[in-house]
């Protein structure tokens, strides 16, 4: 009878450093992207394993590697990968150490990567075994406790609800979108907890965060971007919203529950869109919300009503990050305007939440495929023509089962052909320059960064913010010191 489950993270294996300070704080601090963050794919799970009473460990490895110590912890009969596209490498080789040793223990992968090829890693092998017994693809809160209860002899395999991979094919699909409001509160210990922290501008600054959670108060994308696997991950169903929104209860249930057991002070929510469209829905969250003493950071739109904006304000968020995407084509930005239209719309955003009293932080993406140097030059020119509050470049990643990951596989555009899958993070190039190299695309990046933290140019800025909101003093202050770190050289 299968009874112990142990759900692993590699994520989070990338964020972690056994190097301490001389207080014992851990000295880590890589760069602008930088944070330290809970499993919450895997807190899902586990607490729907719990829910039905399995005995379940999350894996939060504090190494830079999955050692099978770490996974073994308990010795279970299930392990279970929660993965990304770029830390999938490290979950395989994991499998596969484990299946060499252990070949009885059921090993299942979920998540994003699982969503993009569940087929193509159901097939994989290390000998004679299957390196991964299932693959549970798309939403499977509860797939991987229906699927132990039918392998249990306790329910039919009908009543399983999800897709499931099995030796090469798929052996079972019966998905249904999940509704958000029905799930456990995700699994969490202090331990977990207890050094979870988001480097960069946030307030409170990252020494004044304690136990910072991970907030899903939605579902799935109103959008289909081309590149991106969130469609597949949270299908339209037929007869259902492309998005699902938790209840403002069930939202302020599990903000009380962190903070009474863990402290925590600040949240991030991981929603692709805060606001959703509706706004009396809103103006019921903020107004509970504001009686919590909680702060908060949440995704929005360019174009989101200021009033949205107010109204978060006064329910404690301190912060929004907004996909901008770029400021010098429409086709990249996804915007439904003109380009110019564009770019004024992200400077009258500054402008607006600034005198409300929220810190901006402004998305943008380079290394489009048939992107050029020059363009990202003038990407960067634009960029620096906005005053956020704070910006993060990233790299233009195709997930791999997309049709421009498989163009670009084609055309040879893919760093190192893209078969490895480690650099398919934001955090390098994916997509190659001809002519150019990996180190002179990010070298344009790194110096967008420079100008935009320059003294000359965001120094005003920041002492303008400071003086219109002083309790970001100490945020500035911490966020100086990280722009020192990543670019060599800080504003003030």
């Amino acid at each position: 009878m299968i009874k112990k489950i142990n759900l692993v993270d590699p994520g989070s294996a990338k964020f972690f450093s056994d190097q301490k300070d001389a207080q014992g704080e851990c000295n880590d601090v890589i760069g602008i992207s930088h944070r330290r963050h809970e499993p919450i794919g895997a807190g899902y799970v586990g607490a729907w394993l719990e829910k039905e009473k399995f005995d379940v460990k999350i894996i939060f490895p504090t190494s830079n590697n999955l050692s099978l110590k770490e996974i073994l912890t308990g010795d279970p009969q299930v392990v279970g990968f929660s993965t990304l596209t770029y830390n999938y490498p490290l979950a395989e080789q994991a499998a596969i150490r484990l299946k060499q040793l252990h070949p009885e223990i059921i090993t299942v992968i979920g998540g994003y990567h699982a969503t993009c090829v569940p087929q193509e890693l159901s097939r994989k092998k290390t000998g004679d075994c299957f390196i991964f017994d299932y693959v549970i693809p798309q939403e499977a809160d509860n797939t991987l406790a229906n699927l132990i209860h039918f392998l249990n002899g306790k329910i039919p395999p009908e009543k399983i609800i999800g897709k499931i991979y099995w030796k090469g094919e798929l052996w079972h699909d019966n998905f249904e979108r999940f509704d958000p409001n029905l799930n456990p509160i995700p699994l969490r210990t202090n331990e977990m907890m207890e050094n979870t922290r988001r480097f960069g501008l946030y307030y409170p600054a990252p020494s004044q965060q304690k136990a910072v959670a991970l907030l899903v108060w939605s579902r799935g994308c109103l959008y289909n971007c081309a590149w991106c696997i969130s469609a597949k991950m949270f299908p339209r169903c037929p007869g259902e919203s492309t998005v699902k929104f938790r209840d403002v209860g069930n939202i302020i249930e599990e903000i009380e529950f962190c903070q009474h057991h863990f402290g925590t002070n600040f949240g991030f929510a991981v929603d692709l869109n805060f606001y959703g469209g509706d706004k009396d829905r809103i103006r019921e969250l903020t107004a509970e919300l504001a009686k919590l003493n909680f702060k908060w950071y949440a995704m929005t739109r360019l174009d989101t009503d200021p009033e949205i904006w107010e109204m978060m304000k006064k329910g404690g968020c301190t912060e929004i990050g907004v996909g901008v995407e770029s400021l010098t084509s429409q086709m990249k930005s996804g915007a439904p305007m003109d380009i110019l239209k564009w770019r004024q719309l992200a400077k009258d955003a500054v402008k607006i939440t600034q005198n409300i009293g929220l810190l901006t932080k402004y998305y943008y993406i380079f290394g489009w495929p048939g992107e050029t140097i020059e363009e990202m030059a003038e990407e960067r020119e634009q960029i620096c023509q906005v005053f956020s509050d704070e910006i993060r470049i990233s790299w233009f990643i195709p997930s791999p089962g997309t049709e421009i990951f498989q163009e670009a596989k084609a055309n040879g555009s893919l760093v190192k052909d893209g078969n490895d899958l480690s650099l398919l993070s934001t955090d390098t190039p994916a997509i190659i320059i001809p002519g150019h190299t990996v180190e002179e695309m990010e070298e344009i990046r790194m110096d967008t960064y420079r100008q935009f933290y320059s003294l000359e140019r965001y120094a005003p800025h920041a002492r303008a913010k400071i003086a219109q909101h002083p309790e970001l003093r100490q945020s500035f202050v911490e966020w100086n010191e990280i722009v020192k770190k990543t670019t060599g050289r800080g504003f003030c």
